[in-house]
């Protein structure tokens, strides 16, 4: 089949020719003129940003991959009109061997000598938005914190195979090409680094990791200040130890079911980690969260009734 682009190319080209044989026409400001208009159209028809460029997307350049179906791959993806025309370009900068891999950002319509450019020496132009995830977040809500600028991040992947518990709130700085997949990894290997040096108490502890950070999950929840989550803890686990229910409002189940829930229930921050590997023996069994945040503690169910009556009422 005809290539249309080619076609325009070779009749131009002809009637160009003839303009030159004709005596008549030999005006070098003409022939400038018409060198100039052929340059003009070899710009809008071959190197141009298509008119159905995406806007703001990502291109992919894998590892080993050829220039001949890349080309073929920007072209069908409105990212230049000519697939011919880029690699004329790639090999005219360096050749397919110089070509980086990786991911380019594409903010907005660039044409196909930019776009060749930056393949070539691997200008990759990705950005960097700054996520801060709160202590206590729970999967949901951290997938609500990555926008329209994550042009790749997948919400339901996320709240759907992201380990609750093990998404470390903290402060990211993340590429905008991030996926549900590689931003897991972040938040874990962040959760990882930042439960390293309490790794031997954990295993010196009663408990497994599992149960820390359920625990803390639930402090997160229930408590406010250290020290608080501290005392909290050893209430906690003081009542699982005798087999009575936790009752938390955090956690309805815990009110049918002794023990601790099945998993934690959100991403507990540091201090709630270290409340729950290291808690605060009292005399106490029950506490409660008045409507101002400060917490209150009781020995018995008639002192913790009073203090709902006196709190919570």
């Amino acid at each position: 089949m005809e290539n249309p682009i080619f076609s325009f190319g070779e009749k131009f080209l002809v009637l160009v020719d003839e303009f030159i044989k004709n005596r008549k026409y030999r005006n070098p400001k003409l022939l400038i003129g018409v060198l100039f208009l052929f340059l003009i159209l070899v710009y809008v028809v071959l190197i141009s940003t298509p008119r159905l460029f995406p806007n703001k997307t990502i291109v992919t350049i894998k590892e080993g991959s050829g220039l001949y179906a890349l080309s073929l791959e920007l072209e069908g993806a409105h990212v230049v009109r000519s697939a011919i025309t880029f690699r004329t370009l790639a090999i005219l900068f360096g050749g397919e061997n110089l070509m980086k891999a990786g991911d380019y950002y594409l903010p907005q319509p660039q044409n196909a000598v930019t776009l060749a450019w930056r393949i070539r020496n691997g200008l990759y132009g990705i950005e960097t938005a700054k996520i801060t995830i709160p202590e206590g977040f729970d999967l949901k809500e951290i997938s609500q914190l990555f926008d329209k600028r994550f042009l790749r991040f997948n919400h339901d992947e996320f709240s759907s195979t992201a380990p609750e518990g093990y998404q470390f709130p903290d402060t990211y700085f993340i590429e905008v090409s991030a996926t549900a997949s590689s931003t897991i990894n972040l938040l874990k290997n962040n959760f990882n680094r930042k439960i390293s040096p309490y790794k031997t108490d954990i295993a010196k502890s009663k408990h497994s990791l599992k149960e820390i950070i359920t625990m803390a999950s639930i402090l997160e929840a229930e408590a406010k200040l250290p020290d608080e989550m501290s005392v909290a803890s050893g209430i906690l686990w003081k009542r699982i130890a005798l087999g009575v229910p936790l009752q938390v409002d955090s956690a309805t189940s815990t009110y049918r079911v002794a023990g601790l829930p099945s998993g934690p229930i959100n991403n507990p921050g540091l201090n709630s980690i270290k409340a729950a590997l290291y808690p605060k023996n009292s005399p106490y069994l029950y506490f409660l969260t008045d409507k101002l945040g400060v917490m209150h503690y009781a020995k018995t169910f008639d002192e913790h009734k009073a203090n709902i009556q006196r709190y919570l009422k």
